[in-house]
């Protein structure tokens, strides 16, 4: 088996008549490495594009299956979004009817403590005109003549 040197990737390109980036293009798929030395083997490897056509028809079949399994994740995982969205909706209007139930609650309580400020008004007028009552019965009688010329 011959080797075969270059002193740069331009000069191997150039006897290969390909360019660099189809060189390397070419080194990626057949997994060389651009040392410099290279084989007869490798030399064809890189010149021959029917061999480059079929590791890229075998790559594209395996893209293709790798194609196929995505379509199926993303359609899984749209399902799953899907299903997501749905608990989302449900969870949003369970929200909103616990923000209208604390509101009537709210309202109710505020009803109630004005109702209990209403009737500690009237329990404290009441506890006056109690008092002022009880003060009147309190007093001594005063006689007739007493009240007449006071």
């Amino acid at each position: 088996m011959t080797e075969h040197k270059f002193n740069s990737i331009s000069e191997l390109a150039e006897h290969l008549k390909i360019s660099r980036t189809t060189l390397y293009k070419r080194a990626n798929l057949s997994d060389i490495n651009l040392t410099g030395v290279y084989s007869d083997e490798q030399l064809e490897l890189l010149s021959s594009v029917h061999q480059t056509v079929q590791q890229l028809n075998s790559s594209t079949e395996q893209t293709g299956q790798l194609s196929e399994q995505t379509e199926q994740q993303i359609k899984f995982l749209n399902k799953e979004i899907s299903a997501k969205d749905k608990q989302i909706k449900f969870l949003s209007d369970q929200l909103k009817e616990k923000d209208l139930q604390i509101s009537l609650l709210n309202k109710n309580l505020d009803q109630a403590q004005q109702l209990q400020l209403i009737a500690e008004q009237r329990l404290t007028e009441t506890n006056k005109t109690l008092i002022e009552y009880q003060e009147k019965e309190n007093q001594p009688k005063k006689g007739f003549w007493h009240r007449l010329f006071k």
